[in-house]
This record gives structure tokens, C-alpha cells and sequence, in this order.
């Protein structure tokens, strides 16, 4: 049974495009706000688009996003950097919504719908993810940062080591033990 998810394509982007995606200038004013939701989702831990737009104004605490993640309900929390900052001020909603539906953060959702008709989730790149994985954070710290509740969940999302870095870290292994024999032996 296919579910949907293709555990050998991997999804996240190489970083030198990753780079290209959140600092190159996209020379359009539309593209440049795409642009600004792209790297507010890096910043908030690779939060997925679908978390974003549902980010409600009560979420925001002082430097800390606190939301429930739309997937999988998982509770979460990012600190906000320094360079969210007026990234979230250019983004920030300012319309007034019925108490009884969403007060969203940002303009991406219209915010006109009751909070049960809320539903939908979109794919997205695990790039901030990859980019902590080669970094050598821990699987662990990764997997918690996402929301995801096993870390065989967070290893269908990253990216593989290609030949040369796995070639290099062979290459450090043979060296450590070579070294390792020479140094007890003397």
C-alpha cells in the first residue's frame, strides 16, 4: 500500500540552494515575500508551511512561538531569533477576525472560517533538518525540534551523505585507528 510518502526520495535541498533560496535576490516583490515565508520557516526549525499559516497572533509570547503542530498535533516551541524579527513585523496580520475564528499572524490564511473547518497539509522540504543532520547535531535534537514523536520519522526526511563526505569520513576512521595502534604501540 503506497501512503504517500517515498522514503527514497529524499526532499531536503543542497545547501548551496538552500543559500540561493533565502538570500539571493528573487527580483520581484511577490517572490521576495515568498521568499520571507521560506526563511521564517527555516528559522523556526524547518517548521512546514501548513504550521506557519496556522500560526495564531496568541502564539507569539514574548520571543517564543508556542503552537500545536497541524500534522500531528505534537505541542511546540520555537524561540524567535534575532533575524525572525522583522521578518514576522513585514508579515504580521493586522485584520480584525470574528472571536470565534482564527486570529492568524500572518496574512496567508483569511482567517473567515471557524477553527473546525480548518484542515489541509502540504508536503515540505526538511532542509533546515539536512543542514543540522551534516552539522552533526544530533539525530535526537532533530527529531524533537520537528515535532516528530520517532526519530525513524525524521530519518525518511533527510538527506543522504553523498559518496565523497562518506569518503572522507572513511578516510578520518582509517586514519583515528592507524593512529590510535602507533601512539599505544610506542
Amino acid at each position: 500500500v503506497y501512503t504517500g510518502v517515498d522514503i527514497r526520495q529524499k526532499k531536503a535541498l543542497p545547501v548551496a540552494e538552500l543559500h540561493r533560496l533565502l538570500y539571493d535576490d528573487p527580483k520581484s516583490e511577490r517572490l521576495r515575500h515568498t521568499q520571507t515565508i521560506a526563511a521564517l520557516m527555516f528559522q523556526f526549525c524547518g517548521m512546514s508551511f501548513a504550521d506557519l499559516a496556522h500560526l495564531e497572533k496568541s502564539s507569539l509570547d514574548s520571543n517564543v512561538l508556542r503552537y500545536n503542530r497541524i500534522k500531528t498535533k505534537t505541542p511546540m516551541s520555537v524561540e524567535v531569533l534575532d533575524t525572525a524579527k522583522e521578518m514576522i513585523n513585514q508579515l504580521r496580520s493586522s485584520q480584525m477576525t470574528p472571536s470565534d475564528c482564527p486570529d492568524y499572524l500572518f496574512d496567508i490564511l483569511s482567517g473567515d472560517k471557524k477553527r473546525k473547518d480548518e484542515g489541509a497539509y502540504r508536503e515540505y522540504r526538511h532542509s533546515w533538518a539536512t543542514t543540522a543532520k551534516y552539522r552533526g547535531v544530533p539525530i535526537e535534537m532533530i527529531s524533537e525540534s520537528l515535532g516528530h514523536k520517532s526519530i525513524k520519522t525524521t530519518q525518511i526526511y533527510l538527506k543522504g551523505f553523498n559518496l565523497q563526505e562518506r569518503t572522507e569520513v572513511n578516510r578520518m576512521n582509517l586514519s583515528y585507528v592507524r593512529n590510535c595502534y602507533v601512539t599505544r604501540g610506542k
